[in-house]
């Protein structure tokens, strides 16, 4: 079971403030740095947020323990702005990964947040640090400052036997929604030739070369997946920004609606793609969810109003031989 932490907004905020301008001994950053280890372990560990609140949320108070000295209404006032900029209400939980890429897409700088500029008021004169520039630092560093992301050297040990790998297999492991990507990158600038960041070019090209090879659809990351920066193989899962794990499967589901299939089945290469190319028109109906409308920052993607890359390859068949799409 992972651990479980209950933070307060600000918190979140402030161990990105605190680790780049360092912690002190109070017990205040104690905690904080507690918090900030804690992540650092296991960053998919689940975090709540909880703040203090006199709404239908107040549920979840948490009470006063953790307020920091501006006082009071400065505390909630910071935790709600938080949550707001972020899109979230109390008692959101969430892996503290997907917490941390959210704080730092939704909240550039502490200024507004944390503090108000030259206000005479004492109950609104807000953290002495809000003008450090410590967050705006760290913000620019990124996540990789509290969590440790797969190394450029280990994305390329993964490439070449991964490659090697797909290249001798007599059945090619792929999950459904990367069919799409797989379509929409051979009729792209760089569908040519091999890349670096994953193993769509060597998908294609297998297919390509034995289009009756059989390939099984398979649940969550596949052979395509191997080299990619998001993706940890020693869980087996894809940590990628906007929740791409969730959106994703969503996306795998949708596909195997679509063409009334399900983990596990085994088509042939030329077969998977008929069905494909035949039931899906455009990258909208998958990749934007049917109506095109990212409703929050987790259900954004690529192709959300249709790609025309993929109507184009669609048409062609994506140069599978003997691959024909009746219309």
């Amino acid at each position: 079971m992972d651990t479980y932490f209950k933070v307060r907004p600000y918190q979140l905020m402030c161990i990105f403030c605190k680790t780049e301008g360092g912690f002190t001994d109070t017990k205040e950053d104690k905690k904080l740095k507690k918090i900030k280890d804690a992540i650092a372990a296991n960053p998919d560990m689940p975090i709540t947020l909880v703040c203090n609140v006199a709404s239908n949320f107040s549920y979840q108070n948490p009470g006063l323990e953790d307020d920091t000295p501006e006082g009071e209404l400065y505390n909630k006032k910071r935790d709600i702005d938080i949550l707001q900029k972020m899109g979230l209400v109390p008692g959101t939980t969430m892996p503290a990964r997907s917490l941390l890429q959210k704080l730092l897409k939704s909240i550039e700088s502490s200024s507004g947040v944390c503090g108000y500029g030259n206000m005479d008021s004492k109950i609104w004169k807000g953290c002495k640090l809000a003008d450090s520039g410590n967050y705006e630092k760290a913000h620019k560093k990124g996540i990789s400052l509290i969590v440790s992301e797969r190394s450029e050297k280990e994305c390329l040990d993964a490439k070449e036997p991964s490659v090697r790998e797909m290249y001798s297999a007599k059945m090619l492991l792929i999950r459904p929604h990367h069919l799409m990507c797989m379509a929409c990158f051979s009729g792209g600038p760089r569908g040519g030739a091999p890349i670096q960041e994953d193993n769509l070019f060597e998908a294609i090209d297998i297919i390509r070369k034995n289009p009756e090879i059989p390939v099984k659809l398979i649940e969550g990351p596949c052979m395509v997946c191997s080299p990619c920066k998001v993706y940890l193989p020693e869980k087996n899962i894809c940590v990628g920004g906007s929740s791409m794990a969730l959106r994703d499967e969503k996306k795998d589901l949708d596909v195997l609606q679509k063409l009334g299939l399900k983990y596990g089945d085994v088509l042939s290469g030329k077969e998977l793609y008929q069905k494909l190319f035949t039931k899906i028109k455009s990258t909208k109906e998958i990749c934007g969810f049917g109506d095109g409308i990212a409703r929050s920052y987790e259900w954004t993607g690529c192709g959300m109003d249709g790609y025309p890359v993929y109507e184009k390859v669609r048409k062609e068949g994506m140069k599978i031989p003997g691959l024909k799409i009746k219309e």
